[in-house]
């Protein structure tokens, strides 16, 4: 048993040896995606294509080996993680150079307030004049806002009034109906009662000349 496990660590060893030397000096690193239509990891495969299985996703700045003796291939180059994995990945997001996160990370260490490259710090006599515009603009705005406040109450009070004159005229047009209503049955009371006396007295007059004739004849 004991000769068994020093064949397996002989053989780990060889293996290793060989794989160290077939792994050039030259470190790549996986740079992020242009247009990071899918994710933010790339892709090792077990051949020059994207038709290849995928091996293993390889997260952005990780750290490659060239493989000795590989020429690129279709777009691809062959490389061997850390791990010890081999496999191809796009020439294109590979970078010779540490980029991304680790780039990242120190310069967010080495200008923490988020300066950008070349700028230089405000004075005191910038800060001051900025401050000064920002005051500025923040009263322009709350006037602006105020004048917008008193707009819509005048609105609103236009809008009452304006529902108010309407009710009004509905209201002066329902009493002028009501007059013109209660005009029209005046005048057809009066128009009845000058008929009914013109037929009262069309009754009346021919039997009092009746009787003032046949007292005239007594005589």
């Amino acid at each position: 048993m004991l000769k068994g496990i020093r064949l397996n660590k002989f053989l780990c060893a060889v293996l290793l040896s060989v794989c160290v030397e077939a792994v050039a000096n030259t470190s790549v690193w996986i740079v992020e995606k242009a247009d990071q239509t899918d994710s933010v990891t790339v892709q090792m495969r077990a051949g020059p294509g994207k038709k290849h299985k995928p091996l293993k996703p390889l997260q952005v700045g990780t750290e490659l080996f060239i493989v000795k003796g590989s020429a690129e291939k279709s777009g691809f180059t062959k490389v061997m993680a850390e791990t010890g994995e081999v496999g191809w990945v796009e020439t294109r997001y590979l970078t010779k150079t540490p980029n991304s996160t680790g780039q990242k990370a120190e310069t967010q260490q080495a200008n923490p307030q988020g300066l950008a490259s070349g700028t230089k710090p405000k004075t005191v006599e910038e800060l001051t004049a900025e401050n000064a515009r920002l005051n500025s603009e923040i009263i322009t705005i709350r006037q602006a806002s105020a004048n917008a406040l008193q707009i819509q109450i005048e609105r609103d009070k236009l809008t009452e009034d304006k529902r108010s004159l309407v009710s009004e005229v509905e209201m002066l047009k329902r009493e002028k109906y009501a007059m013109d209503t209660n005009g029209k049955q005046n005048w057809f009371m009066i128009g009845a009662g000058v008929l009914l006396a013109g037929i009262a007295l069309g009754v009346v007059l021919p039997r009092l000349s009746w009787r003032k004739k046949n007292n005239w004849e007594t005589f």
